[in-house]
């Protein structure tokens, strides 16, 4: 194994962590703009509950991908050294941090979307009849 394939992780490594900022940011505008509104409705605490759960997930996820940028990068460091099995361990290390960034994500996403069907509940009426 040479330093390239660990190295090309890197991309998509980044290009997931800028996704996951991305979300964090919507997500973070959305609870100030939600707190904003002079009119609450009743399910302002089920909506609270998945916000705090949301932003929790999304630490975890950047906190993963962090993790795995950073195996990846020493992978490639320790190949260049030429201690081949120290690399080819951090390498999967770090695929497997990654992995478990991914899996958070899809749960997260799940949680997004419950967030949205209590948002439409009794068809979107703030006044929940």
């Amino acid at each position: 194994m040479n330093y390239v394939i660990p190295a090309l992780l890197f991309s998509g490594i980044s290009m997931f962590f800028n996704g996951y900022t991305i979300r964090y940011l919507n997500l973070s505008r959305l609870i100030r703009d939600f707190h904003s509104r002079p009119d609450k409705d009743c399910n302002l605490k089920a909506q609270i509950e998945i916000f705090r759960l949301r932003v929790k997930y999304i630490k975890w996820i950047q906190l993963f991908s962090v993790f795995s940028l950073l195996l990846a990068t020493l992978s490639v460091f320790t190949i260049f050294f030429e201690y081949i099995q120290t690399g080819w361990i951090l390498f999967a290390f770090s695929i497997i941090s990654f992995l478990i960034s991914l899996i958070i994500s899809a749960l997260e996403i799940k949680i997004s979307t419950t967030a949205l069907n209590i948002s439409t509940k009794n068809g979107g009426d703030p006044r929940c009849s």
